[in-house]
């Protein structure tokens, strides 16, 4: 098995690095090329997995870059999925018919096309699959994080090795307070577009090791192994300044977000169960979210806390 590769085809350079920048946040390596040219001979000689393909450029245009790798035995096995200006109801049916996995226009919501990517790229069998979350069983589709499922299982596993080998584990819970259009008449972004940009922000200050998912509806949360509460609340507040200072946006739709956490840790084996921990995490996000001015909440668990539960 082996990563993804993506090859980004644009001739407009900013757009190809938020792109690769993006892809390489999610763990996906990326290439990018300039020229259409440039772009097959990437294909040809790289295991690429996926081409991220605009139509317009200088040399052939990205319909016929499609046909090519098709009807190519050396790469009719490569995904391509169009991002692109071009979005009549004409241009898009053309990109399906010449063989395209997919089809995004611009401007483009950047955490939506990698939500997209890692749905074309589940579908590959050759790709290093040995995450939980390559399994549909453990992931949310809508934001390409864990599941519910996921979320309680390797809570369960870092807690039994904190309890077993005594590292400090801890848990923390989002969940969206309130939404608030920029502009009154346009409205507010979607939900679901809202938490899928959510989802990147969380996953952009995480480490590796670090475990994200969806629990359910608008909360989110994260599992930080080897993580003690002080470095949990840091993280915590560097989310909430990021989230505090972004406009979201679909991106016709400007709109500011509000959030509330809770954080439990625990050290030294402490912990008697992720249910215990889940559970103390969310009470300290429901105390959050109803004292006025206290939007992070950390709880240490105790031993002594947790037998007398």
């Amino acid at each position: 098995m082996r990563r993804a590769t993506v090859c980004v085809v644009d001739d407009d350079r900013d757009a190809a690095d938020v792109l690769c920048e993006g892809l390489r946040q999610n763990q996906i390596d990326a290439v990018s090329a300039g020229t259409a040219e440039e772009a097959l001979a990437i294909c040809k000689k790289d295991r690429v997995a996926l081409v991220l393909l605009d139509v317009c450029l200088p040399d052939i245009d990205g319909y016929e870059v499609c046909r090519r790798l098709k009807a190519d035995p050396a790469t009719r096995d490569i995904e391509v999925v169009f991002v692109t200006v071009k979005g009549t109801q004409a241009d898009i049916s053309r990109g399906y018919e010449v063989g395209a996995a997919d089809y995004i226009t611009k401007p483009f919501n950047l955490p939506m096309v990698m939500v997209r990517v890692e749905s074309v790229l589940r579908n590959r069998k050759d790709l290093d699959a040995s995450d939980a979350l390559a399994d549909h069983t453990y992931t949310d589709e809508l934001t390409g994080l864990g599941n519910r499922t996921f979320l309680l299982k390797r809570l369960a596993e870092e807690v039994d090795k904190a309890h077993r080998y005594g590292p400090p584990v801890s848990c923390v819970v989002f969940d969206v307070d309130d939404l608030r259009p920029v502009d009154e008449e346009l409205g507010i972004v979607s939900m679901d577009d809202l938490l899928v940009e959510l989802a990147m922000t969380i996953r952009s200050y995480s480490r590796t090791s670090d475990l994200v998912a969806r629990y359910d509806g608008t909360v989110l949360a994260a599992i930080l192994p080897h993580c003690p509460i002080q470095s949990a609340y840091a993280y915590a507040k560097k989310i909430l300044a990021e989230v505090d200072s972004t406009t979201f946006s679909d991106p016709n739709l400007p709109t500011k977000a509000r959030l509330s956490i809770g954080i439990a840790a625990c050290r030294n084996g402490a912990a008697v169960g992720a249910e215990t921990v889940l559970g103390e995490a969310m009470r300290g996000l429901l105390q959050a979210k109803s004292c006025c001015g206290q939007r992070i909440v950390a709880r240490q668990m105790t031993a002594e806390a947790e037998q007398g539960r």
